[in-house]
């Protein structure tokens, strides 16, 4: 039986990727802060499917968080590694406070780099395993007054993308998901309106599911998402100022 790890599994697009993993039987490991929405999420998934669920409460934000997690898992041989978990807010960069900057970066940078670092070792021993990161399709960009979370992003997606050149052909597939809005509770948090192109969750994870068992490196749900990518920078930032620009007051 197959094993993953899903960080940021109990809601939205993880707990999507959860059910395409369930369907086609693999067990799962999800990581989330709230244990009432994991248990909430194992129930689901083990009554809809025949899988085992493990569920781990931790927030990687705090220091050391993501070294803790590996060690506890280490010895569980995880053939996937769904480094989904994130966090980012909206709004001028000098209105976010320094800290609450601090612990975006600890969750879409630093984790995403421990957890990559230490269970790809793993997987080049034994010549098997696929390591997924979630970015972002502002990772294309910079984002004004969503300027750090885009920039985060922009780490992921580079530092991903020189990973997966770095294993090529030792059995390891390491992939980058750049999904663009999506209808799901990050929107909520960061202080924004979902808008109204947003993708479903289950959408962009099954696509993501498909282009991650074939193989590709940089996964792009969405036609129009995929679109985006052509527009020039000026114009694609000033959109996404007027997008994410908040009133004073």
């Amino acid at each position: 039986m197959t094993l993953a790890l899903i960080t940021g599994g109990s809601e939205g697009i993880g707990l999507e990727l959860a059910k395409c993993f369930a369907s086609d039987g693999t067990d799962l490991i999800l990581m989330a802060r709230d244990m009432k929405k994991l248990n909430q999420a194992k129930q689901l998934l083990e009554k809809t499917y025949a899988v085992h669920v493990t569920v781990i409460s931790k927030d990687l934000s705090q220091p050391h968080a993501a070294r803790e997690l590996y060690e506890q898992l280490k010895d569980r041989n995880i053939d996937y590694v769904i480094n989904n978990a994130g966090c980012g807010t909206a709004d001028a960069s000098w209105r976010i406070p320094p800290e609450q900057d601090e612990a975006m970066i600890s969750v879409n940078v630093t984790s995403v780099t421990v957890l990559t670092s230490l269970f790809l070792n793993d997987m080049l021993a034994r010549n098997s395993g696929t390591i997924m990161n979630v970015a972002s399709t502002g990772a294309f960009l910079p984002g004004p007054y969503i300027a750090s979370y885009y920039a985060s992003k922009a780490y992921v997606l580079r530092y991903t993308e020189a990973v997966a050149e770095e294993v090529r052909g030792s059995g390891v597939h390491v992939c980058c998901l750049c999904p663009g809005p999506a209808a799901t509770s990050f929107y909520r948090k960061s202080r924004q309106k979902v808008p109204s192109f947003a993708m479903q969750a289950a959408d962009c994870a099954a696509y993501a599911y498909a282009k991650m068992k074939s193989g590709q490196t940089v996964i792009v749900p969405g036609m129009i998402n995929q679109l985006s990518r052509l527009v020039p920078k000026k114009p694609a930032m000033y959109f996404v100022g007027k997008l994410k620009k908040k009133k004073d007051g």
